[in-house]
This record gives structure tokens, sequence and C-alpha cells, in this order.
């Protein structure tokens, strides 16, 4: 499993919880105390949280570091649950979650106040070395974590500057970024096998990931971008990638999910489907737990 990767999603979450995405975003709206109650709708998670935030700001100069320290609060009620125990059994090292909360963790050491970020590079707003270590694990808080409110990735300023950060890593080099080290470009490391794993984004070049629990929206740009940024230097032969990524899906979401999944292919994803059941999530993820140890 040292070649393995996992990149986990929120519905993990979903599979035991009774408190969704939606009844968050319906929570920070009330919490706002906006005059007129906006509606969802059609509206990209990140510009519908600009407009939440805008509409507070305006009338009670809410400051940001408010609303995404009461989101991180909202996070603390999540409690690891049997798929998160299952997937720490893989006996994979190294996850990559998109989730706020630290229930991985929770379910390793219950004082999760002693959890503390072990990132290369300690980042106060952006998440590309944000990694908590516990135990023989590694947890890579892609959106930020709960413990540092100002690292969670919700508005499409902080997407934005997060992409620009991500970049500067992969393709031009940091130069005099971070006074700690300057990184060359991903295609000189590659080249050179100078890949020493200080952040998350180096798994996209060289390990195999699994992806499942992530619906993968199009707001998440800088995951997007990453991965055809990864297609397009192995397409022109730049450097040498031979890693795979696969993504899992319910296979009943298959014709709903057609336009993404051709992405994916074309963006050299594997794309897995696996029978899911009604809204049994927990067997669903049993499945893709099985599949993913399967895997040699």
């Amino acid at each position: 499993m040292e070649n393995r990767v996992l990149l986990v999603g929120n519905d993990i979450n979903n599979a035991t919880s009774d408190y969704s995405w939606e009844n968050l975003l319906n929570d920070l709206i009330d919490y706002a105390k906006l005059e007129e109650i906006p509606s969802m709708e059609n509206k990209p998670f990140p510009l519908f949280y600009e407009e939440i935030y805008l509409n507070s700001a305006r009338r009670y100069r809410t400051p940001e570091s408010r609303l995404k320290k009461y989101i991180a609060v909202k996070s603390r009620r999540l409690e690891p649950n049997e798929i998160h125990n299952l997937i720490l059994e893989l006996g994979i090292k190294n996850i990559m979650t998109t989730n706020y909360d630290l229930t991985f963790e929770e379910a390793l050491i219950k004082d999760t106040k002693k959890v503390k970020n072990n990132g290369y590079i300690i980042e106060s707003l952006y998440n590309l070395f944000r990694v908590n270590k516990v135990h023989n694990f590694n947890f890579w808080h892609i959106h930020g974590s709960e413990s540092t409110p100002q690292s969670i990735t919700l508005g499409y300023e902080h997407y934005g500057g997060y992409l620009q950060q991500m970049r500067n890593y992969v393709v031009t080099g940091t130069k005099s970024n971070y006074k700690k080290r300057k990184f060359e470009p991903i295609i000189f490391r590659l080249k050179e096998n100078n890949i020493n794993y200080e952040s998350w984004i180096d798994f996209f070049f060289t390990k195999d990931i699994d992806i499942f629990g992530l619906n993968f929206d199009f707001v998440e740009m800088h995951l997007w971008w990453l991965l055809t940024y990864r297609a397009r230097i192995k397409v022109t032969e730049k450097v040498e990638i031979n890693n795979k990524i696969r993504y899992y899906y319910p296979k009943r979401f298959e014709e709903k999910s057609k336009h993404k999944l051709e992405l994916f292919r074309a963006n050299e994803v594997e794309t897995i489907a696996i029978e899911m059941t009604g809204e049994n999530r927990i067997d669903y993820y049993k499945k893709v737990i099985k599949h993913i140890k399967g895997i040699r």
C-alpha cells in the first residue's frame, strides 16, 4: 500500500450523520442574519457563500473570520463512523480529504486538541502543505481544517487565491514565496527525482490515488485544473508520469454524471461504478473499500 493514496470527500459523513451540507448552509444564513433569505438554486457554492458573506458584511460589518469560526464549530459535531475505521484498516498511510472535520483523527485519538498541523510550511490561509500526523497516518486537509478556521476554503476569492498558490507550486516555481525553501516547477523535480512529499499535490504526479465520497463538482476548479495540467504534460511527453487515478461513483448516477465521467476519462482518470442500494451509504462504501483492497 506504500504507493497508494486516498482522496476522501464529505459523503462518508453522510452515511450516518443527519446534518447535511445544506443544513450547514441554512444555519449559516440564519447566523448571518440576512434581511432576505437567498436562494441556493443554480448558484455555485463559492459564489453563494460570497453572497452570504457580502450581504452580512454590508449590513453588520461581519468579519469573515466569524463566519468561518461558526462553520468550524458546526464541523465539530461530526463523529467518526464505521466507514472511517474501515478506511484506516486499509493501512494506506496518506489520506487526503476535503473535509474540515477531524473525524479521521478522532477515530485514532479521542482528544483532537492534541492534533497539530505538521506541514512543512505552516499556513494560516491556504492548504498546500497542511497535514496532521497521527500515529502512522498523514491526514492532508486540502480544503482546510476546523482547527484553523481561516484555512477553510469557501468563497471564490479563497478558491482563486488557492489556485494561484497551487499553480506557482506546480508550474512556475515558488521563487521567494516561502522563507523556508524555494520549490522548482514540478516537471524539473520529477525529472530530477526530487519529490519529497512536502505537499499533497505531489501525490497527483507520483502515487496511485483512489477518490471516493467526493462529488467533484466543477466549482472545485483547483482540483480540475490539477487533473488537466497532469494530463497535458503527459500528452506532450514533457515528463513520464505512470501513476493511476481512480474515481468511484454510484452506478445509478451513471447517466446523470455522463458529462463529468467523460471529462475524467479525457484527463486519464479511471472511473469505477459501484452498485448502491437505495440510500445505504454504509453498504456502498464497504463495496468501494473492498474494491480498493482487491487492487494489487
